[in-house]
């Protein structure tokens, strides 16, 4: 390992709340939300063609910041999603890159165990959890109803 910090080390957290801590600040249209090493880069807009211009301004300073720092990003693990209200439709907006590679735009995702779809409703999260929950009875079936 050249550069990073070894995952499940004791002070690995806060080397890596030093590490982040001159992160690119983003403007009054984007913020961040980290949890551990997860971040999600939130940019509000109420026109798509402005809230794309807010992410891939970030997102150009990020990539700054991560070349700088040497971080590699596994950007195949990114995806973009749009929150619309009840009644708006968003044509989908043109691809967001990191790296040269395109973001994907995506009607659900999931972040930090939760499902979220582009509407905020409960129900993909609840079919997750439903259909986890099946899985692990089938497994558990055999081991409960044994004599």
């Amino acid at each position: 390992m050249r550069s990073g910090l070894s995952q499940g080390g004791l002070i690995s957290p806060v080397l890596f709340s030093l590490y982040v801590n001159d992160m690119p600040s983003p403007s009054h249209h984007v913020e961040l939300a980290f949890y551990a090493d997860d971040m999600a880069i939130i940019a509000t807009s109420r026109k798509p063609t402005l809230l794309v211009s807010y992410l891939e301004s970030y997102l150009n300073d990020l990539q700054r910041w991560l070349s700088e720092w040497r971080i590699a990003i596994n950007v195949s693990k990114s995806s973009a999603i749009i929150f619309e209200r009840a009644g708006r439709t968003f044509i989908q907006p043109r691809p967001v890159t990191l790296f040269g590679e395109p973001i994907q735009w995506v009607e659900t995702t999931r972040y930090q165990g939760v499902t979220l779809d582009k509407r905020l409703n409960w129900s993909p999260h609840m079919d997750q959890v439903r259909k986890k929950t099946a899985q692990m009875m089938c497994m558990l079936g055999p081991l409960l109803n044994s004599k």
